[in-house]
């Protein structure tokens, strides 16, 4: 296969982005990644390089869009931010379900591989969990000066408990359970939140968001 006239390079890092995240490092192969990318071996060296550095162009552009993301469900006023990290936990219940191939978090599958040996890569990865984790910490100390979660808990052991549930129910949603039930784990898991009476006293309603990819 030659090279297409005038192909568009975001497009066939997105597609071979979702290649990666469907087999894996090791499980995807060049052939795979010239399919995907339509485009010749030849035309894909020049234009990206050998696979291990389009791997880590594509976990770049992956961790670049993932952090945006999770940044828009939870940055905002202090007076939403319990509802915005409810909004965090269905979103993390959704995720799979929701995308169209049934494709699970790229940094999840980078850490669960372990494949890769570009230290850069690891060092991406590392960079979007904390990332990810600092928005978490911004939004929970919001829904603390609100009110909303008991101030004596610690923001940081808060946030890490909500990554790790996001990460359990992917992995749940690709072992086959529903998007039904990770709803009500999201819903279970919210309830568990330290959160005052005041908050409690409330009913924080489900919020529409859309898987993210």
């Amino acid at each position: 296969m030659g090279r297409p006239p005038g192909f568009d390079k975001d497009k066939v890092v997105q597609a071979v982005e979702r290649q990666f995240r469907r087999t894996g490092y090791t499980g995807t192969s060049v052939d795979d990644i010239a399919r995907a990318g339509g485009l010749g071996r030849g035309s894909l060296y020049a234009a990206f390089g050998d696979k291990s550095r389009l791997y880590l162009r594509t976990l770049e552009a992956y961790c670049d869009r993932t952090e945006t993301a999770w940044a828009a469900v939870l940055d905002g006023p202090d007076d939403t931010a319990l509802e915005r990290l409810h909004a965090y936990l269905v979103k993390s219940a959704r995720f799979v379900h929701d995308d169209p191939d049934g494709l699970g978090c790229m940094v999840t599958g980078f850490v669960i591989e372990g494949a890769d040996p570009d230290p850069q890569a690891a060092a991406r990865v590392k960079q979007a969990l904390g990332r990810i984790e600092g928005s978490l910490v911004e939004c929970v100390q919001a829904a603390q000066r609100h009110g909303d979660l008991d101030t004596e808990a610690d923001a940081r052991e808060i946030s890490r408990l909500l990554m790790a549930i996001n990460r359990g129910m992917e992995v749940l949603a690709r072992g086959g359970l529903d998007a039904a039930a990770l709803e009500r784990v999201a819903d279970q898991a919210f309830t568990g939140l330290p959160l005052t009476a005041r908050a409690r006293s409330r009913r924080v309603s489900r919020p529409a968001v859309s898987g993210a990819s």
